[in-house]
């Protein structure tokens, strides 16, 4: 089975995130985001396979409960030219103690995989539009006029587990572990 680890942005700022997504669907045609159907997030370890989530599931849980929430910014906008269109995660420095403390329990995890953007070349992000089918530059015009900045948390671990058969892949939320 097929895993990542989110942070899960709620209320007003995963309202926001999942109108902005459709916005963007409708009107540049870029739907993969919202047929994924994954839930607003800032990703903090990225795929990786097992057969035995139970252990994960242990250290985040163990993680959770001796960490507190600490301060994120989201807002504005940026991209991977030419694919992917995101709104900013800005971590306080509490923020990206708690993350690289996060990093160094997965690091203890003998099979682990890490890819080349994860950990320290994490850029913190909430995916508004993939595959922007060279639309790039017109979805950031467009959403520039629709910037706005929330004072968030980072406050939960997400453990997100991908379902389905291809083309029907989906994540869905396996457990959500929060901190004090």
């Amino acid at each position: 089975m097929m895993y990542a680890l989110y942070c899960h942005l709620k209320g007003d700022v995963e309202k926001y995130h999942h109108k902005l997504v459709g916005e963007i669907a409708k009107k540049f045609g870029t739907q993969i985001t919202q047929k994924e159907n994954i839930p607003a997030h800032f990703t903090l370890k990225g795929w990786f396979g097992t057969e035995n989530i139970k252990g994960i599931d242990k250290i985040i849980a163990a993680f959770c409960r001796r960490h507190k929430k600490t301060p994120v910014r989201v807002g504005g906008f940026g991209g991977f030219h030419p694919k992917v269109i995101y709104m900013d995660v800005r971590l306080s420095k509490e923020a990206k103690k708690t993350y690289f403390e996060l990093i160094s329990e997965l690091r203890k995890v003998e099979w682990m995989s890490w890819d080349k953007y994860d950990a320290e070349k994490r850029r913190f992000h909430a995916t508004l539009a993939e595959d922007c089918n060279g639309n790039f530059d017109a979805i950031r015009q467009f959403v520039k006029s629709k910037e706005r900045y929330f004072n968030y948390q980072f406050d939960n671990i997400t453990i997100l587990e991908l379902v389905g058969r291809h083309p029907l892949l989906k994540w869905k939320i396996y457990k959500t572990y929060s901190m004090g």
